[in-house]
């Protein structure tokens, strides 16, 4: 019998299982620009970029904002965002090394007023469990909690099933931007997808 799945939010020594998540999220892409950061020079794993990119809080993306999904112990999934202001600043520029990211930001900054579901994600050998809709409802709980308008997130066109999950959620796609190549790959699909749910 499996455990039941609880929903906790991360604390700092989660920083390391976040950084894998969020790679998991974005396919592998996150993990490409970590290898091709400066800061990997004479580590043993692109990952190790990754931890301390999570644990740098100057940055919305950062383990406060990570829930982590657990079953026995065992982290599962995790689900990362935060709440987008009503007016959203001036959009920040894009290192010309991580091009492949302005589609992407570009997505974002149509989200004010929005929780915002920057990464959401679960282990393979967790998936098809209703993992991805519990963290999609404590999503929900946020948005209320914090008085946006609805909720917003950004995937890939090719992956249908997550788009279906989002879809049955009640998302639709609003908007869309041609993707860019990773820094030493290639671009995982046609187009990012932003996808909202309007309360």
């Amino acid at each position: 019998m499996t455990a039941p799945i609880t929903i906790r939010p991360a604390i700092k020594a989660d920083a390391t299982e976040v950084a894998l998540l969020v790679n998991i999220a974005t396919h592998g892409g996150v993990g490409m620009g970590w290898r091709n950061d400066a800061r990997a020079e004479g580590t043993y794993d692109p990952a190790e970029v990754g931890r301390l990119d999570m644990l740098d809080e100057s940055s919305d993306l950062n383990w406060r904002n990570a829930y982590m999904a657990e079953s026995d112990g065992e982290i599962v999934g995790m689900v990362l965002g935060y709440p987008e202001p009503d007016v959203m600043p001036p959009m920040p520029p894009v290192p010309r090394a991580a091009t492949f990211l302005r589609p992407i930001v570009e997505l974002e900054w149509l989200a004010g007023g929005k929780w915002f579901l920057s990464m959401l994600a679960v282990h393979t050998t967790w998936r098809g469990k209703g993992i991805g809709g519990k963290l999609i409802a404590l999503a929900e709980e946020k948005r209320a909690e914090t008085g946006r308008s609805g909720l917003a997130l950004i995937v890939e066109d090719k992956n249908t099933g997550a788009r279906q999950l989002y879809e049955r959620d009640g998302f639709s796609v609003a908007a869309a931007r041609p993707m860019q190549q990773y820094p030493d790959g290639t671009q995982p699909g046609k187009d990012w997808l932003l996808m909202v749910k309007d309360i």
